[in-house]
């Protein structure tokens, strides 16, 4: 869940407590409080072939990690099954009726609501892991209505990237307000570079990324107080839609999003800015190296709005099915996912911030993981209904449409129009 609409799923991710779901627009399927029982995992060793649905990098790299496991659990086996983000739903809600479901499923965390409404996964049982031990939003942002549905594996947020030797030899400081930010971009060009910013645009790169902390940042709210319906703040709406469009009709960055030139331009420093998450750091090395990365680059926090500086929150959850074969065998397997020093070597691996706090802390020596772990304390995340992924696609439309040059105004209130016409789903 980490570039582009369906890799974050989260990006993605998103991860926000689940608020009480009550209301109309509920069926008789719809998960209550008291949820499903399920019957405590216990000590003993995981047995059995344990399978998989993964995607993304964390399919990718599952399958080797999760040998580890293995050697503590010589009876077990773990079969991975890596599948596109675009086609995580059709295949979930095909499996489901089906009844050819795997055993466990990542899950990014803004389609966990999509999920549960759809049926199909098992309540997180006793004995997997003690939720005191987990970012408190992401360990919320799995349930519905008291009941968890899943257990957060990961966790990311988004800071503000630019070359540092860049803007030290132009005598910029890092931006701390949306002003600020204006100016920095506008430094960059008037240095030299061909723009000053890169941020998402289109239905491809979920620029609802960054939107929706510039909602956030202008002091706005996506649910009402009960989470039954949508309540956009329409002052706070127009403010976030003109400001992202600012930086496209101010050809401050360009129209076409981030492209397959993000990290190039960012090197040859034809576009030196962009908000991303911890996963750039590594990526840059590859291109160039560490030292490079150290001397050139550096990471903070999102500038703020006149509210507060939110930036995006998104992550990975671990699910079992109902139906699975093994459950055991699966929710051990994330149990070991889910403790402290696995989360740090997946670190490692995949540069996915630990939902465990305790790990997470640990990584704070790293100047450019300190920066992401700030950032974690001031956060939005998409809601969690059902409804978000159309209507986020349709506030990238629109987004796009101010950054051609229409009225924020105007795109705005079909936005709210939207929203009242689709309901939260549930």
């Amino acid at each position: 869940m980490k570039m582009g609409r369906k890799m974050i799923a989260l990006g993605a991710i998103g991860v926000v407590g689940m608020l009480a779901l009550s209301g109309c627009g509920r069926t008789d399927d719809t998960p209550t409080g008291e949820g499903p029982s399920a019957e405590a995992i216990d000590d003993s060793p995981a047995t059995g072939e344990i399978t998989i649905w993964a995607m993304g990098e964390e399919g990718e790299n599952l399958g080797d990690f999760a040998d580890a496991f293995v050697a503590d659990n010589p009876d077990a086996t773990v079969t991975v099954t890596s599948i596109p983000w675009a086609d995580v739903m059709t295949k979930y809600q095909t499996a489901v009726a089906a009844g050819t479901v795997p055993d466990a499923i990542m899950i990014g965390s803004s389609l966990l609501p999509s999920m549960v409404a759809a049926g199909g996964l098992a309540p997180v049982p006793d004995g997997v892991v003690d939720a005191a031990t987990l970012n408190e939003t992401a360990e919320e942002s799995t349930q519905v209505e008291g009941v968890s549905y899943a257990v957060p594996w990961y966790v990311e947020t988004r800071v503000l990237y630019y070359r540092s030797d860049l803007a030290e030899a132009a005598g910029m400081s890092a931006p701390t307000t949306w002003d600020e930010f204006t100016s920095f971009a506008e430094g960059f060009r008037s240095e030299g570079a061909q723009y000053g910013i890169q941020l998402p645009m289109g239905d491809a790169e979920d620029s609802t990324q960054v939107i929706l902390p510039f909602y956030a940042q202008a002091g706005g709210e996506v649910l009402n107080d009960a989470g039954d319906g949508y309540a956009w703040n329409h002052d706070a709406l127009v403010a976030a839609l003109d400001y992202y469009g600012s930086f496209f009709t101010d050809g401050l960055a360009p129209t076409s999003g981030y492209g397959d030139s993000q990290t190039s331009s960012f090197v040859d420093g034809s576009n030196p800015a962009f908000i991303s998450g911890p996963w750039m750091v590594s990526v840059l090395a590859d291109m160039e190296d560490a030292d490079w990365v150290a001397d050139n680059v550096a990471t903070v926090p999102v500038p703020a709005g006149s509210a507060n500086n939110d930036s995006y929150l998104g992550g990975g959850h671990l699910g079992v099915f109902a139906d699975a074969k093994n459950a055991d065998g699966a929710w051990k397997l994330i149990r070991w996912l889910a403790q402290a020093d696995t989360q740090e070597a997946w670190f490692e691996r995949t540069s996915g911030l630990p939902a465990v706090t305790s790990a997470l802390e640990g990584f704070t020596s790293d100047p450019r993981v300190s920066v992401l772990n700030d950032q974690l304390q001031n956060t939005v995340a998409p809601p969690s209904v059902p409804s978000w992924d159309e209507m986020s696609a349709f506030i990238e439309t629109e987004a796009e449409k101010v950054a051609n040059g229409s009225s924020a105004e105007d795109a705005a209130t079909a936005i709210e129009a939207k929203a009242e016409s689709l309901g939260t789903g549930w």
